[in-house]
C-alpha cells in the first residue's frame, strides 16, 4: 500500500459549524489594574532624579548603552554562544499566514518536526532532535510556559486547541536544542528550550485595523494600538492587541474559533536605566479535533480530508488561557543590574466527546475515537456511594436501551493554576559576565470540574447522578507541584576576548503530591497522598574560541532533567508500583563551527544526547495493575547545518539541513509516539517513531522599500511508523502493544510556501498607509500524510478484528489575502 496518497480530484465539502463567540475581554480592567504599579516608579524616584545634573544624566545614558550592549550579549549571544541556537525574527512571524501557529513556525529551524491537524494552533505535535514537546522547556519572557504538572501543554487530551500565546502576540523566538546555558534553559527539559518573547510597546503612537480572508472559510480580523510615550507619565507606554480567527478547518467537520487578547506596558525610570513591565494575555479557543486518525480505507473511499459528521463522532474542546506577568529591572551601577518577574497562569479546559453507539459496537471495524465512557470503562451500572466509588444513580440501559447507547457521550472539565517568581541578577566585572537567577513556582490542579456521562451531549451535569471516573483523576484529586530552582552562570572572556568559557550549574528541587480521596483498590478504601521530593544538580560547561574575527569554534556539555507527570503518582492493586517515579535525565554533548561575516552566517554542529531513566508506563485495564518506572534509555545523535546570506540590500537567502538518528537503547514499556496517545513496548535498537532522519528548509526573500516577498521550501524525510502487536502474544506486556515498525515508513514530502505584501502610503485623515498581503501555503497543493500507523479496534479492553491503517492528512493549498490600515 503506498503511503503517499495520490488524490488528484478530491472533492471536499466543509461544514459551516461555528462555535459561540467569546465576549469576555479584560482590556479596561487590565489598564486600570496595571497603571498604578507602572506609574509608581516615576514618583518613587522624583527626589533622586531632581538632584542629578545634566552632565550626570549624559554619563548615565552612555553607561546604559554599555550595559545594554553587554546584557543583550548575555540574552542573545548569537556570535559566540557555545551551543547551537536559532532565531525566528519579527518579520518571519509578521508575514506568516493564519494557518500557522507558534509551533509550526519552529520548522524554519534545524532538527524541528511539527504538524497540526487544523488551521492555527490546533493539536500541535512537536519534536526537536527527536525529543517531544512534553520533554522540552518553553519560556515566555523568561518565565516557564510549560505545564509544571505534566510537561508540554498539559495532560493528554487537554489544552490541545489554542495556546498560552499566539503568533500575533510574539516578537521573536529563540530555539536552543539540547541543553542550553542555565540562564536560557527554562525548567524541566531533556532536549531543548523554546523561548518566546511577547511584543513590547513601541515608542511610536499608532493604531492598526486588519483583516484576512482565506481558504476553508478562514477569516481573521482585529486591531492593535500603541500609545507611544504618554504625556505626563514620564515615559509610560502601552500596547494592546485583539484578534479573532475562525475556520471550518481543512479536515471536514473540524471548525474552530480563536480569540486572542494582549495588553502590555512598560514604564522606564531612572532616566531609562531601569523599567517596570506588565503583561496580560487572555486567549480562548473553541474547536473540534480528531483524537484518533481515520482509517485509510475511508480516506481512499471518501477523500483524504474526510471526517465523520459531528452527529456521529465529535471531540470538542473549549479552552481558556489567562497569563499575567509583572516585572522590574533595576540598574544599580555599571556592574550590577537586578530584576524579578512575578507571574500567574490559569488554564481551563472543557472536553465534550461523543461516538454514535453503532460505531462503538464490536461489529464496526474501525476505532473512531476513545472519547466515550463505554470505550474506557465498559458497562457502568448504577452505583451507590461507597468507599473508593464515584456514585451515580443514572441507569444507561433504562434511559437509552443499552450500555453503549447510554455511555456514548462524556464531558470532562479541568483546570490548573500556576503562580511564581523569577528573580535575576546580572553582574558585569572585567572578563566576566555573571548571571544568578532563581525560580520558585507552584502549579495546582483540582479538585474541581467534573466528569459526566450520558447518551447524548445534551446532558445534566450532576455529581451523584451521572458522574463517573477514577477517583485519582484531576477532577477528584488534588495535584500539586512546587519548584525551587536556582542557577549561576559565568561568561569568562580571555585572551583579548577570543576565548569564552561559560561554566554554570542549576540546582532544582521539586516537591510533587497527588492527594486521592479514596483508594479504589484498597481495603478499606482510605484516602492517600503519593508524593516525593526530587532534586537534581545540572551542570553546564561551554567553550568557544574565535579562531579568526569571523570563525568561532565551540563545544558544550550539559545535563538536563524532566520530572514525572503527576498523573503517574497513583496506586494500583496488589503488585502495582507504590513509589512515585523519579526524574528522567539527559547528558548532552555538542560541538560546532560558526562563521559570522558582514553578509554571511553559517553554523555547523554535531550533537549526542544520551537520555536515562525515561518514564516507563504499563497498565492492564482489565485488572487495574499499573507499573511506573524510570528504566528507559534513548539516544539522539546527528548533524546540523544552517546559514543565511545577504546577496544585496534587497535579496537574502537562508536555509538549514539536519540529520537525526534517534533510537531506543533498551527494551521497555513506553509512550511510543510524540502525540502520546499510543502506549506500547519498544525494543533495544528500535528507531523512534515519527522522527524523520532528514529535515531541510530553504527561504529566498526579497525586500525593497514597501514590497516584501518570500518563497520557502521545506523537506520532511521518511519517518518510521508504528503497528500493534497481536492480542495473542504470550507476554501480557506485548499483547496489543504499539511498537515501532521500521519496515514501513511514512513517505517524505516537500512543501512550498509563498508570501508577499505591499504597503501603500496614504497620509490622509490620520490614515498613514494601507498594506495588502498574500499568503499561499502548500503552493503546489501536495497531498501527503503527517502521521500513519497500523492498529486494531479496541472493544471491551481488548483488540478485536483485523489490523488496519490509520492516518492524518496534511493541509492542502491554503490561500489567504489580507488588508490592514495604519492610523497615526
Amino acid at each position: 500500500m503506498p503511503l503517499k496518497p495520490n488524490n488528484p480530484s478530491i472533492k471536499v465539502t466543509y461544514a459551516d459549524h461555528r462555535v459561540p463567540k467569546v465576549s469576555r475581554l479584560l482590556l479596561t480592567a487590565t489598564m486600570f489594574a496595571l497603571y498604578p504599579a507602572l506609574s509608581s516608579a516615576a514618583f518613587a524616584s522624583t527626589t533622586k532624579n531632581s538632584e542629578v545634573s545634566k552632565s550626570a544624566h549624559t554619563k548615565r545614558v552612555v553607561k546604559l548603552k554599555e550595559i545594554k550592549k553587554k546584557y543583550e550579549k548575555i540574552l542573545v549571544g548569537e556570535r559566540n554562544i557555545a551551543s547551537a541556537m536559532s532565531v525566528i525574527g519579527p518579520d518571519q512571524i509578521k508575514h506568516s499566514s493564519s494557518a500557522e501557529s507558534i509551533y509550526s513556525l519552529l520548522k524554519q529551524t534545524p532538527s524541528v518536526n511539527e504538524y497540526q491537524q487544523n488551521i492555527g494552533p490546533g493539536t500541535p505535535v512537536l519534536t526537536v532532535r527527536g525529543v517531544r514537546m512534553s520533554q522540552l522547556a518553553q519560556t515566555l519572557d523568561g518565565i516557564p510556559m510549560t505545564d509544571l504538572l505534566s510537561g508540554g501543554q498539559g495532560a493528554y487530551l487537554s489544552n490541545n486547541i489554542g495556546t498560552v500565546i499566539s503568533n500575533g502576540q510574539i516578537s521573536g523566538i529563540h530555539v536552543y536544542p539540547g541543553v542550553a546555558p542555565p540562564d536560557r534553559g527554562g525548567f524541566a527539559t531533556v532536549g531543548g528550550t523554546v523561548s518566546y518573547n511577547t511584543k513590547t510597546p513601541p515608542e511610536k503612537r499608532y493604531a492598526d485595523i486588519f483583516t484576512k480572508v482565506g481558504s476553508f472559510s478562514t477569516d481573521t480580523y482585529g486591531f492593535d494600538a500603541s500609545s507611544g510615550k504618554i504625556p505626563g507619565t514620564d515615559g509610560l507606554r502601552v500596547y494592546t492587541r485583539l484578534s479573532q480567527t475562525q475556520t471550518n478547518g481543512y479536515i471536514q467537520n473540524t471548525p474552530a474559533r480563536y480569540t486572542d487578547f494582549l495588553f502590555t506596558a512598560i514604564k522606564p525610570y531612572d532616566y531609562g536605566l531601569s523599567k517596570v513591565t506588565g503583561t496580560v494575555i487572555y486567549n480562548t479557543a473553541h474547536g473540534y479535533l480528531i483524537s484518533a486518525p481515520n482509517a485509510v480505507a475511508q480516506l481512499d473511499k471518501y477523500g483524504i480530508f474526510y471526517n465523520y459528521p459531528l452527529s456521529e463522532a465529535s471531540t470538542l474542546q473549549k479552552n481558556q488561557y489567562l497569563t499575567a506577568i509583572i516585572g522590574d529591572s533595576t540598574y544599580i551601577n555599571s556592574h550590577l543590574v537586578i530584576g524579578a518577574k512575578a507571574f500567574y497562569i490559569h488554564k481551563h479546559s472543557y472536553l465534550a466527546g461523543y461516538l454514535d453507539p453503532n460505531l462503538i459496537n464490536e461489529s464496526y471495524p474501525y476505532q473512531v475515537n476513545f472519547n466515550n465512557p463505554y470505550s474506557g470503562y465498559g458497562a457502568l451500572p448504577p452505583t451507590a456511594a461507597a468507599p473508593g466509588v464515584i456514585p451515580h444513580t443514572y441507569n444507561p440501559v433504562a434511559v437509552f436501551g443499552s450500555y453503549p447507547a447510554g455511555e456514548a457521550a462524556q464531558i470532562n472539565i479541568t483546570g490548573n493554576t500556576t503562580i511564581g517568581i523569577a528573580p535575576k541578577i546580572n553582574i558585569f566585572i572585567p572578563h566576566n559576565d555573571i548571571t544568578v537567577g532563581a525560580l520558585v513556582a507552584q502549579e495546582t490542579a483540582g479538585p474541581g470540574g467534573g466528569n459526566y456521562f450520558y447518551g447524548t451531549l445534551a446532558m445534566p451535569q450532576l455529581y451523584g447522578y451521572n458522574s463517573y471516573g477514577n477517583p485519582a483523576s484531576p477532577t477528584n484529586s488534588k495535584q500539586q507541584r512546587t519548584v525551587y530552582s536556582g542557577y549561576v552562570s559565568d561568561k569568562i572572556n580571555l585572551f583579548n576576548n577570543r576565548l569564552h568559557i561559560e561554566p554554570g550549574v542549576t540546582l532544582t528541587g521539586v516537591s510533587t503530591s497527588n492527594y486521592v480521596p479514596v483508594n479504589q483498590y484498597g481495603t478499606p478504601a482510605n484516602s492517600y497522598t503519593l508524593s516525593n521530593y526530587d532534586k537534581e544538580v545540572l551542570p553546564y560547561l561551554g567553550l568557544s574560541y574565535d579562531i579568526t574575527h569571523k570563525v568561532i569554534a565551540y563545544a558544550s556539555y550539559g545535563k538536563g532533567a524532566r520530572f514525572a507527570p503527576v498523573a503517574d503518582y497513583v496506586l494500583g492493586p496488589s503488585g502495582s508500583t507504590t513509589l512515585a517515579p523519579g526524574a528522567e535525565t539527559v547528558n548532552a554533548y555538542e560541538a560546532g563551527l560558526r562563521y559570522v561575516g558582514k553578509h554571511l552566517y553559517l553554523n555547523f554542529d554535531g550533537f549526542l544526547q544520551n537520555m536515562h531513566g525515561m518514564f516507563s508506563f504499563y497498565t492492564n485495564y482489565l485488572t487495574g495493575y499499573s507499573q511506573y518506572a524510570n528504566v528507559g534509555e534513548e539516544q539522539m545523535k546527528g548533524l546540523e547545518l544552517a546559514g543565511k546570506y545577504e546577496i544585496n540590500p534587497e535579496w537574502a537567502i537562508s536555509g538549514h539541513v539536519s540529520y537525526t538518528d534517534a533510537q531506543y537503547m533498551n527494551s521497555f514499556s513506553a509512550n511510543v509516539t510524540p502525540f502520546e496517545g499510543q502506549y506500547g513496548y519498544v525494543f533495544a535498537g528500535d528507531p523512534l517513531a515519527s522522527v524523520p532522519n532528514w529535515l531541510a528548509g530553504l527561504r529566498l526573500g526579497y525586500h525593497n522599500h514597501n514590497f516584501h516577498a518570500a518563497l520557502m521550501e521545506s523537506y520532511t524525510g521518511p519517518q518510521v511508523t508504528t503497528y500493534d502487536l497481536p492480542p495473542t502474544e504470550s507476554n501480557p506486556l506485548l499483547q496489543d502493544a504499539t511498537t515501532p515498525n521500521p519496515g514501513v515508513k511514512l513517505a517524505p514530502y516537500f512543501l512550498t510556501n509563498l508570501q508577499a505584501s505591499y504597503k501603500v502610503p496614504i497620509h490622509q485623515d490620520h490614515l498613514s498607509s494601507v498594506t495588502v498581503s498574500l499568503n499561499i501555503d502548500n503552493l503546489l497543493d501536495s497531498h501527503y500524510y503527517l502521521h500513519y500507523y497500523q492498529a486494531y479496534k479496541e472493544y471491551a479492553f481488548a483488540a478485536v478484528g483485523n489490523p488496519y491503517a490509520e492516518a492524518y492528512p496534511g493541509m492542502p493549498r491554503f490561500i489567504e489575502v489580507g488588508l490592514s490600515g495604519r492610523f497615526s
